[in-house]
């Protein structure tokens, strides 16, 4: 019997691409995340600060589920050029979610659209059958 591999996903999130509607955005360079993967990890690197005009917020999906709840954009995770953060410490919880259909890493943007912002996501997961 193999034994499971950690397989590492990305996307990035760019403003000047994908657009920064309130809306589900999937964006222009995805992974798809496979049903029924084991989803134990999330990070992201933001390159740009993420703005916005109003108070927009910010939740990563993958696999049809959301990975980390909605955040303020300019709360500390996607404001800062440079920062990386490890999305499975938000609000003091651990990242361990079954996907529940082969879908793509998505950006959910609500309450205001964003004006800038480059980041990239990094989800580790095993596929299990």
């Amino acid at each position: 019997m193999a034994h499971p591999k950690l397989v590492t996903a990305y996307a990035q999130y760019d403003f000047s691409v994908d657009g920064g509607a309130a809306s589900t955005i999937t964006p222009a360079i995805t992974t798809e995340i496979p049903n029924n993967a084991i989803m134990v990890g999330c990070f992201t690197h933001v390159k740009t600060a993420c703005t916005s005009s109003g108070s927009a917020t910010i939740k990563l999906n993958a696999g049809g589920v959301d990975l980390t709840p909605a955040v303020a954009f300019d709360d500390n995770e996607y404001d800062t050029a440079n920062q990386v953060s490890n999305q499975a410490t938000l609000n003091n919880s651990h990242l361990t979610a079954k996907a529940t259909s082969d879908a793509d890493i998505k950006i959910v943007v609500g309450t205001a659209a964003l004006t800038a912002g480059v980041f990239d996501v990094y989800i580790q997961y095993y596929q299990s059958y």
